[in-house]
């Protein structure tokens, strides 16, 4: 008994009318924060993708079809006619009423509620200064805040993903049946959302393998060891089962290009947050004699499915992506606000009064309120800005003219925002001087300026079509420019001039 409370955070307990009133304080904020511009920033074509499937026609993977229903849900309840939703007729999707708002307020909700959620679940593991700390952090966190706002399943993945992670840990500490069922229960739904939420057995696997070696009992009840197997063992039959059954779904990913494990590696720098990992880090250091096992934990939590993907990123027929690795954020901002309470009970402890205790936290929540800054004005979104680029081709495309896009092979994107079946297939796109000049009739080229793996995107289209318009965003992303050209061949005059 001594050894467990020793794990657990020893932080006084704050009354609990003061708790729950900063609790609801940074769920207002996180709700405010995810709700403000939702229906503002640009649909990117994942999540077109992710409003096809959510009508659930064709083939959907066993293992992702419980990710769709928040955007099904949103959609549904801003009256989208979802049965009329298909891929073959992307420019009416508007006209049925799929907006940005519809799509992506379920994810919203989903982020919005994993505020108070994960706080709940995690109180009694951290105490009751380090869960509002870390309630704070995830409700200012920038990746956080984009995927609330992204029509995608990453939020209802990452919501389940961690409450796994923490009744874990409170099963071993408590030695309760229930929290073993609701982690193994909890483990299933996060796979089902999106299947890399498997790498958590890593995560498990490693808490035992360190209790093993370090001679520390693991404390999983029976019913402990048997939820996690069973969980872990139905969520690789389901793996199976989708590979065999869904096995053109898994070809297409496969021959998508993904990220490098030094892309992944810098992800977690960048998206993370240089603040939140230096603090992350330097906590654990300070930690790992007074919270041995909970460090460790975590630290297997930041770091082992994100070398699992750096890993996956060598194998040529696999498709992997730093979005992956979010799962793990939360892991880095338990150990950042770990150590922020304990910098805040030393400041109690020598009577340095309140403000100077907060001090450290105020600045780490001050540096990601000013990249939320960045992200909601000159980052716009973070996406890139394709419905601003479609609205000046339409306002300034004369009849005779083609448009042509360098996207996805389907070119959704286009087809979605100019309203219009009439765009230049994807393999017409002109990605040689010889495939330009083969092109008879006035073209629009609309494309993504640079690649994140290949730099700028056809160069010598400075020097042979005339730049119209350039939609930046002011970020570390220069792949996320959108560039709009007019290519007009030497038999015809520019139209628009």
């Amino acid at each position: 008994m001594k050894h467990i409370m020793a794990v657990a955070d020893s932080d006084n307990h704050t009354p609990i009318r003061l708790f729950w009133l900063g609790l609801l304080v940074v769920t207002v904020l996180a709700g405010g924060m995810r709700l403000f511009n939702l229906s503002e920033f640009s649909f990117w074509e994942d999540e077109l993708y992710t409003i096809r499937s959510s009508a659930f026609k064709g083939d959907v993977q066993v293992a992702k079809e419980f990710g769709y229903i928040p955007t099904a849900l949103g959609l549904w309840a801003t009256g989208a006619d979802m049965d009329q939703v298909t891929w073959d007729n992307v420019s009416q999707w508007q006209d049925l009423g799929v907006h940005p708002f519809g799509a992506r307020i379920g994810s919203c909700i989903v982020g919005l509620l994993s505020i108070p959620l994960l706080a709940l679940a995690g109180r009694r593991l951290f105490g009751d200064r380090t869960t509002l700390i870390l309630a704070l952090l995830l409700a200012v966190s920038p990746w956080h805040l984009f995927w609330s706002q992204a029509s995608r399943f990453y939020t209802l993945q990452f919501l389940f993903y961690n409450l796994a992670l923490i009744w874990y840990f409170r099963t071993c500490l408590e030695k309760s049946n229930r929290i073993a069922i609701l982690a193994g229960l909890a483990i299933v739904f996060a796979y089902l959302s999106q299947p890399p939420a498997l790498l958590f057995s890593l995560v498990l696997a490693a808490d035992v393998v360190l209790c093993l070696v370090r001679r520390d009992p693991i404390r999983l009840t029976p019913i402990g060891w048997a939820a996690g197997i069973i969980a872990v063992a139905l969520c690789a039959g389901i793996q199976v089962y989708d590979m065999k059954f869904s096995g053109q779904n898994w070809e297409n990913w496969g021959g998508l290009e993904g990220h490098s494990w030094f892309v992944i590696a810098a992800s977690m720098l960048l998206r993370n947050g240089p603040v939140v990992v230096a603090l992350a880090g330097l906590s654990a250091l300070a930690l790992l004699r007074s919270k041995t096992r909970l460090t460790l934990y975590l630290l297997a939590g930041c770091s082992l499915p994100v070398l699992a993907l750096m890993a996956l990123s060598f194998k040529q027929d696999m498709y992997v992506h730093e979005r992956y690795a979010f799962i793990v954020h939360y892991a880095w901002l338990a150990l950042a606000a770990l150590g922020l309470g304990a910098l805040w009970e030393a400041a109690r402890k020598q009577n340095l009064g309140t403000p100077l205790a907060a001090a450290t936290t105020v600045v780490v929540v001050a540096s990601m309120l000013w990249t939320d800054l960045a992200y909601y004005t000159h980052g716009h979104g973070n996406r890139r800005r394709w419905n601003e680029a479609f609205a000046y081709v339409e306002q300034h495309r004369q009849p005779g003219q083609d448009v042509a896009t360098l996207s996805s092979a389907t070119t959704p994107i286009a087809r979605y925002y100019l309203k219009t079946e009439d765009v230049v297939p994807f393999d017409r796109f002109p990605t040689s001087p010889e495939k330009l000049h083969a092109l008879t009739r006035p073209t629009w080229l609309v494309l993504p300026a640079v690649s994140a793996t290949h730099g700028e995107m056809y160069p010598w289209l400075n020097e042979m079509a005339d730049l119209k318009a350039y939609y930046d965003l002011r970020i570390l992303q220069p792949f996320s420019s959108i560039r709009v050209y007019l290519h007009t061949p030497d038999t015809t005059q520019d139209t628009t001039e």
